[in-house]
């Protein structure tokens, strides 16, 4: 019975790092998925288009006067990259988790 690793990540770069790591551990490409998880509705934390607006507007959203730039302020965004690691047996779950440990502890 299949089992699955599941891992996000703030990067790609840091994903594909893994996935090297998983190959270089043995696991085939096709064990081994890297899937972005960007959505058009915008970041998953932040305050990218609500509120903010300065005392110095009127609210109407025509001809704002205020500082507009707080709106974007402290966005980020985050886990965006899923890494999914086809695994057959518990003792291959393990390896996985401990060779995905390595590279997280290196990257940090």
């Amino acid at each position: 019975m299949t089992d699955y690793v599941l891992r996000m990540y703030d990067t790609l770069a840091h994903a594909e790092r893994a996935r090297s790591a998983l190959l270089a551990a043995g696991y085939s490409a096709d064990q081994v998925q890297i899937e972005a998880m960007n959505s058009e509705a915008g970041p998953v934390a932040g305050n990218f288009t609500v509120g903010n607006s300065s005392d110095r507007s009127d609210h109407s959203g025509i001809g704002d006067s205020g500082d507009y730039r707080e709106n974007f302020k402290g966005v980020r965004q985050g886990a965006i990259i899923k890494l999914t690691v086809a695994v057959e047996s518990d003792s291959r779950h393990a390896q996985a988790n401990e060779v995905l440990d390595r590279v997280d502890t290196s990257m940090t």
